[in-house]
């Protein structure tokens, strides 16, 4: 039998290792050619990032610089706005303090305009009060010297309506005492008191043609006789008298009619003067001499004496109105008002304008 040959066995084996060693070389060659590839490609890859990286950080490095130009312009815009303000602010100031002056201005004038409003008001209430015054005083005289309640009357109203413009409510008190007046005035010229003074006057104016008594007539007539006419002339002369118990009949007729004139004439100035003694004295006596010396069977004679009779049956007249009280409570009123102390006008303080 045959042997194997060592040799041959062992360069097999010799020939088996140098194949590993190849293949092992050969895997490490491929190991290190795809390290150096991807070490390459890693260094590429590098390099391409790095560009890349470098114009984006170029990029970037001017955006920030555009940024950095935009940040100083709005710097400088801001230090601008800032300076504005500061301005506005000192004109704001400004302005404010003329305001505060032209508030402070203007309450002063206010203060001013009110004063002299009041010092109006006052100088024409003054005035307006002097006008009532002079009113009431023309009232008082015209009643009293020409009893002209009508004008009385008139100048009364005008008063009130003078009174009732004054503003100061301190004489609003007086008003009714004028009103009162006014009153008093209006029943004092009562138709009936005018009409009694025409009809007075119509008679006054009647009385000459007044037809006398039929036996007065003939006591009247002439005297037969020459010494009968001597007698009568001289106790004429002598002695004329009227009295309330003696004949009426030995009065002439120019007499009786003078007579009964003047007791008409008296009784209208009794009936004026506001006399109601006097007035019905002389109505009655001008009734008892017209029965008694006059024709009663004459027409105008019946009339007459029953106009005496309505006016001796008509009421009283009203007592004379007091024109002293409204008068009087004015200087009284203007007196005390008079006295008061005046009070400046004065302007509430207001708080400075902020």
């Amino acid at each position: 039998m045959n042997d194997p040959d060592p040799d041959g066995a062992a360069g097999k084996a010799s020939r088996a290792r140098g194949g590993v060693r190849i293949r092992l070389l050969l895997f490490v060659c491929v190991a290190l050619a795809a390290l150096f590839a991807a070490l390459v490609w890693r260094v590429w890859q590098d390099h391409r990032a790095g560009a890349v990286t470098q114009a984006g950080v170029g990029a970037l490095s001017g955006r920030v610089a555009t940024l950095e130009d935009a940040l100083a312009s709005l710097q400088q815009e801001r230090a601008g706005l800032r300076q504005r303000l500061q301005d506005a602010d000192t004109t704001n100031r400004a302005l404010r303090e003329q305001l505060f002056g032209l508030d402070l201005r203007t309450r002063t004038l206010e203060g001013a305009v009110a004063s002299l409003s009041e010092q109006h008001f006052a100088v024409a209430d003054a005035l307006r009060l002097d006008e009532v015054e002079m009113l009431l005083r023309m009232a008082q005289e015209r009643y009293l010297l020409f009893h002209d309640a009508a004008g009385a009357l008139q100048a009364t109203t005008l008063a009130g309506q003078v009174l009732a413009a004054v503003s100061d409510p301190a004489y609003a008190e007086l008003a009714p005492t004028v009103e009162a007046q006014r009153q008093a005035l209006l029943a004092a010229q009562l138709p009936a008191r005018t009409a009694d003074l025409a009809t007075l006057g119509r008679l006054r104016a009647q009385v000459p043609l007044l037809p006398i008594r039929r036996d007065d007539r003939a006591s009247t007539a002439s005297p037969q006789g020459v010494l009968a006419r001597i007698g009568a002339a001289l106790s004429g002369l002598v002695r004329i008298q009227r009295s309330a118990h003696a004949p009426l009949a030995a009065a002439s007729a120019g007499l009786a009619r003078e007579l009964l004139m003047l007791d008409l004439a008296q009784a209208q100035s009794a009936l004026l003067a506001w006399d109601r003694a006097g007035f019905h004295a002389a109505l009655q006596d001008a009734r008892t001499l017209l029965v008694l010396r006059f024709d009663p069977a004459a027409d105008d004679v019946r009339a007459a004496t029953a106009d005496l009779a309505r006016l001796l049956a008509q009421p009283q007249p009203a007592a004379a109105p007091d024109l002293d009280a409204a008068l009087a409570q004015l200087r009284n009123l203007r007196a005390t008002h008079a006295l008061k102390p005046v009070v400046p006008a004065t302007v509430p303080a207001k708080g400075r304008a902020r």
